[in-house]
């Protein structure tokens, strides 16, 4: 064989060889992103229920303060209960939207910053929920015995117990508020922090972030660059 007819057939398997790896990344590109698609579909759903959770929530929250608008030792504890359901509620509508607006035509880094800022705004919201939870059983308990049986939890319980309970509460966020920066600072990257926020962001958006990783890795190797 003449070198110029190995030159050409050369070049023609090569040819065919892009021309094969052009269609699987087009192939890879649609498989990933319809699993993408479906997990954000999963995850717009349940940010969904929450937001109708949430309205449920500041109207029943709603009718106990009109219910008792002259006793200030209900209304108050109401009062904090609705400003955090509001708060919750506009962040899972807020989230709602934001997986609604994903571009999947986009730019696969396009797509990735869009879902890691997902991930990380639920990680964050997830953190606070829980370090506040000591705090808000207090008045989530006043209102709850009187909404629901009609008792009254200062007389029941007792001013003492319900205060030490706050006090409780309170003590309970400084210290996370602080262990978490000084963790933070001190491992910043380490394994177990990476495996609590990969748990605490929850399955859907962990797949679609592991997904789009795949993705974004394949299409820059070298040979998957569509000439």
């Amino acid at each position: 064989m003449e070198l110029d007819d190995f030159q050409k057939c050369w070049q023609a398997n090569d040819a065919r060889l892009d021309e094969v790896i052009r269609l699987n990344r087009r192939l890879l590109r649609a498989t990933e992103l319809e699993g993408t698609r479906t997990m954000m579909g999963r995850l717009r759903w349940s940010l969904g229920f929450e937001l109708v959770l949430g309205l449920v929530s500041l109207v029943a929250l709603g009718a106990f303060i009109a219910a008792n608008v002259r006793e200030p030792r209900f209304v108050v504890p109401a009062l904090i209960l609705h400003g955090v359901a509001l708060v919750l509620t506009a962040v899972s509508a807020r989230q709602w939207l934001r997986v609604g607006a994903l571009d999947y035509a986009a730019p696969i880094t396009q797509l990735q910053a869009g879902v890691e800022s997902l991930r990380a705004s639920t990680v964050r919201t997830t953190q606070w929920v829980l370090w506040l939870s000591p705090l808000l059983w207090t008045p989530l308990l006043i209102v709850g015995l009187r909404g629901l049986a009609g008792v009254d939890a200062y007389r029941v319980l007792g001013t003492g117990y319900l205060a030490a309970n706050v006090l409780f509460g309170m003590v309970f966020l400084a210290i996370m508020v602080v262990g978490s920066r000084w963790l933070t600072k001190r491992h910043t990257g380490a394994a177990w922090l990476q495996r609590l926020a990969h748990a605490v962001a929850g399955t859907n958006l962990n797949v679609a972030r592991e997904q789009l990783a795949r993705l974004a890795a394949f299409e820059a190797s070298p040979r998957s660059i569509e000439k």
